[in-house]
């Protein structure tokens, strides 16, 4: 591959950026990282039926209609999810290549949070993708 596509293909990646600032001003969209993150919560957001948690909000992203706050996460090609902070529910997805997304899990964070593992080096939980599945097929899901 040479320099020049590279080139012209970082150039759409940040105009596709810009793009997203002007239709979604609420997020973002900055960084390789974040504009993937951006991108799963804006599509949770708008598909699950929840609000934007307010900027600063500790350990969850959006709010249900009912009140509960839930901390979103997504999945592209990782086996485990990486977490911290407290909220009601948690909500996991996976995106596949082309942009669609499927549900993992969504129900309770108390429950993601006992089966999940702790580091006490950098206070992170973590839960393969796996025993999130088997999880969900055990414990009630919403939709």
């Amino acid at each position: 591959m040479s320099a020049k596509a590279v080139k012209h293909i970082m150039a759409t990646i940040f105009a596709a950026q810009n793009a997203l600032r002007e239709l979604a001003p609420d997020f973002r969209w900055a960084g390789m990282g974040n504009v993937l993150g951006d991108y799963w919560e804006f599509y949770c957001l708008e598909n699950y039926d929840l609000q934007k948690a307010a900027s600063g909000s500790s350990g969850f992203d959006a709010i249900t209609p009912d009140g509960q706050s839930v901390q979103i996460k997504a999945n592209h090609a990782s086996s485990t999810i990486g977490f911290r902070g407290e909220a009601d529910l948690m909500l996991v997805v996976h995106v596949n290549d082309d942009g669609e997304v499927t549900t993992i899990y969504y129900g309770s964070f108390a429950s993601v949070a006992e089966a999940s593992s702790i580091s006490a080096r950098d206070n992170k939980r973590t839960i393969t993708i796996t025993k999130l599945k088997k999880l969900a097929e055990t414990t009630l899901q919403l939709t």
